[in-house]
């Protein structure tokens, strides 16, 4: 083979070796390309979801309930009629308006089931309005204006006190620490009608309730309580 013929051979296979290189070389930077995309794109998920777990966990510390105990108050012998929560502001947690806390009882299981609502500042111990005026609970079920106390079946109080029994404004504060009592009427419907409530018929011996204290803007405590008894003074644990 002439000389000639192999410079032309040699420049052909150096070419064929360069191309090759350039292809690779092609290749690599776009997968180089794709892979930098797909981590920028984990990237910002990952920060998005840490930011919202740090949102939602501020959200959870900065208004929040802890459950003392529940006492029974009344009952007409085979099923509790009122119950007496004693509740504080968590330790940690920002200050808490009585009328921001709303209370949810739920009794039964799927067969029959109830649900009780309330908010501390503007409700009664049964969901009816307090302060004269008319609105809708929780639940959205259209409720009517309460007067007078719970003797009479009616209500005319923010239901949150202190244990010594004085009442809070629906306006106060509570500062994290403070200790506070409030009633849940089981008993009566949303209009006070007694023996018409949600769970009037399943507060019995060996029933369970679930109580939900629920700070707007802030965190939810959720408790399962066991009835072992319905003597008033006894404890739902």
């Amino acid at each position: 083979m002439s000389e000639y013929n192999q410079t032309v051979e040699r420049n052909q296979e150096e070419g064929s070796i360069g191309i090759g290189a350039m292809i690779v070389f092609i290749a690599l930077i776009l997968v180089a390309a794709v892979a930098s995309t797909i981590i920028i794109k984990t990237a910002e998920e990952l920060q998005q979801n840490a930011e919202s777990t740090s949102d939602d966990t501020r959200k959870e510390i900065s208004g929040k309930i802890s459950i003392i105990n529940m006492i029974v108050n009344g009952s007409d012998g085979t099923d509790i009629n009122s119950v007496i929560v004693t509740a504080k502001v968590a330790s940690g947690s920002t200050d808490v308006l009585v009328n921001n806390i709303d209370f949810m009882v739920s009794c039964g299981d799927t067969a029959s089931f109830g649900i009780v609502t309330g908010n501390l500042g503007t409700e009664s111990p049964w969901g009816q309005v307090i302060a004269g005026t008319a609105g809708t609970n929780v639940l959205g079920a259209d409720l009517v204006a309460a007067t007078g106390d719970e003797g009479a079946g009616t209500w005319s109080e923010p239901n949150a006190e202190t244990l010594a029994g004085a009442a809070f404004t629906a306006s106060q504060e509570l500062t994290a620490g403070t200790v506070f009592k409030f009633d849940i009427d089981l008993d009566k419907n949303y209009l006070g009608t007694a023996g018409a409530g949600p769970c009037a018929t399943l507060s019995g011996v060996g029933e369970t309730l679930q109580l939900k204290m629920i700070v707007d803007g802030g965190g939810t405590t959720i408790s399962e309580l066991s009835i072992d008894s319905v003597v008033s003074g006894k404890a739902v644990v």
